[in-house]
């Protein structure tokens, strides 16, 4: 009976460090990598249809682009800062995957959106 009530005084003791000031930082170091891993990559896949765009290893958020509905696509620089952070991201008519800056295709839809995508290979995805 004395260890099952320690454990919980122990994790009573934990917790409330975590809710202090030098707890939240503990709490952003242990959960940042954990988030990082989650939505730090972004899969692109052309297919028959159109572009499917996957963030992270959930494969959330997810963007579906129809063939039918591009109209051009360039390659081009994609700044982070530009777009307001690493994420997804909405900045007027544009709609950005960004998981680093450098490389990335922008399309350009019937709709007058244009959704920009970081990725290696961009170079090769116009043609």
């Amino acid at each position: 009976m004395a260890v099952p009530l320690l454990s919980l005084v122990i994790a009573g003791g934990v917790a409330a460090a975590l809710w202090t000031s030098a707890g939240t930082g503990i709490l952003v170091l242990l959960t940042a990598p954990v988030i990082a891993w989650l939505f730090g990559s972004l899969r692109v896949v052309v297919g028959e249809s159109g572009v499917l765009v996957r963030m992270g290893h959930l494969g959330w958020p997810k963007r579906r682009v129809p063939f039918a509905d591009i109209v051009g696509v360039e390659a081009g620089h994609i700044s982070a800062l530009s777009m307001g952070g690493w994420g997804y991201r909405v900045r007027g008519r544009t709609t950005a995957f960004v998981v680093r800056s450098g490389n990335g295709l922008v399309l350009a839809l019937r709709s007058g959106r244009r959704p920009a995508i970081t990725c290696r290979d961009a170079s090769t995805g116009p043609r």
